[in-house]
């Protein structure tokens, strides 16, 4: 009997510890969602541990935010963004690119449909290391990020599914495009990609460049017209969903980063590979020195 008493007060002190001490979760513990019905965090509104992942971006504002990567999870759920609530900016002001993060009592928040961790003057943090390398973008088709539909009951742009959720926070890259609208969208800074060539009803995707620092005015990059084609475009996938005197939105958008995220294609690539190369002066020394195709 003594035994079985000492026995339940061990693993009551275990477990006790382990409530303690918290859960190291993994960013996919935190993001993963099986029910495509329900979008949130099954950890939402718990004050949790996590071990992290690599630095891809840091966006500054009154609430700075930081991107972390997790390499483990490459093809879905393996992104989160750190929102930065401390007065001295502290994670957000230390860390870099490239750093491996790992967080303590962080509180997990569902904000405008993205699952983010808050860092705040309960939470800490651990460069574990220095110098990762970042990751290469998921590449994918404009209709894994199908663009909304504006309705009008509910009034607003909505998205027929939500695909897309898996790649929120992540790192990806769409090639092959064409910008076909401006102007979209509930703060109309959204532009639209089409396939440039073969395009179904669904190949479009939705666009922003408010995290993009190198946008010098107005709302969109200097690159950034209608008809440009792009022999690519990347950028960090985030949700966009809220409610406003009556007017509903909800729709993910690839949010580029710098310059380089946005390839144009130029006149020089004659085979349209997204190229210039000794392919393209063979086209051109055949068709236009020898009439010959």
């Amino acid at each position: 009997m003594k035994r079985c008493v000492f026995s339940t007060i061990i693993l009551t002190f275990i477990l006790f510890t382990q409530i303690a001490n918290g859960i190291d979760y993994s960013i996919y513990d935190l993001q993963y969602q099986a029910d495509p019905e329900d979008l949130n965090s099954p950890h939402v509104g718990e004050d949790v541990n996590s071990i992290g992942g690599v630095v891809i971006h840091k966006f500054p504002g009154s609430k700075p935010k930081v991107t972390l990567y997790d390499p483990a999870y490459s093809t879905g759920w393996g992104g989160i963004a750190i929102k930065d609530f401390t007065t001295e900016k502290t994670f957000y002001n230390t860390v870099n690119i490239g750093d491996w993060v790992s967080l303590t009592h962080t509180t997990v928040e569902e904000y405008r449909g993205n699952t983010q961790l808050i860092f705040e003057a309960k939470s800490g943090f651990v460069v574990e290391s220095t110098g990762n390398d970042l990751p290469e973008p998921i590449s994918i088709e404009p209709n894994d990020i199908t663009a909304p539909v504006y309705q009008t009951s509910p009034e607003g742009w909505l998205v027929a599914n939500h695909n897309a959720e898996k790649y929120e926070a992540m790192l990806v890259r769409v090639e092959n495009v064409i910008v076909t609208e401006k102007d979209l969208g509930k703060a109309q800074d959204n532009y639209s990609l089409e396939r440039y060539e073969n395009a179904g009803p669904n190949d479009v995707c939705w666009v922003a460049d408010y995290m993009n620092d190198q946008v010098e005015e107005n709302d969109y990059h200097r690159f950034v017209s209608l008809g440009r084609r792009f022999c690519s475009v990347t950028g960090i996938i985030e949700q966009y969903k809220g409610y406003k005197y009556y007017y509903e939105w909800d729709y993910y958008q690839v949010l580029t980063t710098y310059t380089g995220d946005l390839k144009r294609h130029t006149n020089a690539d004659l085979t349209g590979d997204c190229m210039v190369n000794l392919i393209d002066l063979a086209e051109f020394c055949n068709y236009w020195l020898w009439g010959t195709e």
